[in-house]
């Protein structure tokens, strides 16, 4: 009995010193969270509201029509400039053959009515020869009728002849005129016939998208034989050249954030690797302003929110200390962890 008795106080004893030990070490770790808790929020402004961002650049169709050729797929990189979607042309082409024709005819009926307004200017020349001639023989007529060397009937015809003279001169003076405008119509023709062929030209073009930037294809919104309309995006193209992180803080601490702060930040793909940066752009608007339905306070049920106002942090330079990660690609949209240095 005695020896059960002293066997049962130092089991006892032995289960209070572990768990004093599991008690400690518990106190230790709440410890040693709560210093680095306090220390991270005495040194920084910290958020994991935040991403990696790039300009985007939609490739859209100025006019509709349906797609035939796709030259690019998602994650390829492409250069300003290159062919990316072709659209149906077989329309335009035959209407461009057209115009063509077109202005052909035109070319025709303006060498046609030149040759007419040179006949009729030679018509005129005639035309003026006889009425000079009908003139004078007017003219020796009156006085060959004051001298009774002629009869009135004489002269009669000879008048008539002048005044038939003098109507065919305006005649012919007339045509020329209406041959003048024949020829300005049909240069204006012409004309017209030139700039269809350049609308057309224009339109052609067109069937051609091609990469507005340079940049990694992020996503393809149609395909081959679907029809596109005026201003419809076949691509959406990030310039991966130029990342940054929107960061989103609340209100509360953008007192103590300014342009050139330095920042620290992690992410989430790649843990381990620290990158650094600066401040260069603090929003001057909430992020709630521009949601799809920004908040209205008129009413009587009023809850007040903290407002996120977005800040912007470049992507300067970054520590491996590992090597984990040989091959590191930031792609927008990642999430990011961010500290940005209160001095």
């Amino acid at each position: 009995m005695e020896t059960e008795q002293t066997q049962i106080p130092a089991s006892n004893k032995g289960r209070r010193i572990r768990a004093y030990i599991a008690l400690s070490v518990v106190v230790i770790a709440v410890l040693i969270g709560g210093w680095i808790w306090y220390k991270d929020y005495t040194a920084f402004y910290t958020t994991d509201d935040a991403y990696i961002e790039a300009d985007k650049v939609a490739v859209c169709a100025k006019m509709m029509g349906r797609i035939t050729r796709i030259y690019a797929d998602e994650g390829d990189s492409v250069k300003t400039g290159k062919l990316l979607v072709e659209l149906d042309s077989t329309d335009l082409v035959a209407q461009k053959i057209q115009a063509i024709a077109s202005r052909d005819q035109a070319i025709s009926n303006l060498h046609q009515t030149e040759a007419r307004y040179e006949l009729d200017q030679k018509t005129s020349q005639v035309q003026e020869i006889n009425k000079e001639k009908a003139q004078d023989d007017l003219n020796r007529a009156t006085v060959q009728l004051k001298g009774s060397v002629i009869s009135q009937e004489q002269y009669d015809h000879i008048k008539k002849a002048f005044e038939s003279a003098q109507a065919q001169l305006d005649a012919s003076k007339a045509a020329l005129n209406v041959s003048k405008a024949q020829i300005e119509n049909a240069a204006a023709s012409i004309k017209t016939a030139n700039a269809q062929i350049g609308t057309i030209a224009s339109l052609l073009n067109n069937t051609r998208i091609i990469a507005p930037a340079s940049g990694l294809i992020a996503k393809k919104w149609l395909l081959p034989g679907d029809v596109v309309q005026p201003g419809q995006a076949v691509f959406t193209i990030t310039k991966d050249s130029l990342l940054w992180v929107a960061a989103m803080f609340e209100e509360t601490k953008i007192g103590g954030i300014h342009y050139g702060q330095k920042t620290e930040f992690t992410v989430d793909a790649f843990p381990g690797i620290h990158y650094f940066g600066k401040v260069f752009y603090i929003g001057s608007n909430t992020a709630a302003q521009f949601s799809l339905i920004p908040p209205n306070n008129a009413s009587g049920n009023f809850t007040k929110i903290t407002q996120r106002i977005p800040v912007k942090i470049s992507i300067d330079t970054r520590i491996d200390p590992k090597h984990e990660y040989p091959a590191i690609k930031l792609a927008a949209g990642m999430s990011v962890y961010v500290k940005i240095y209160k001095k």
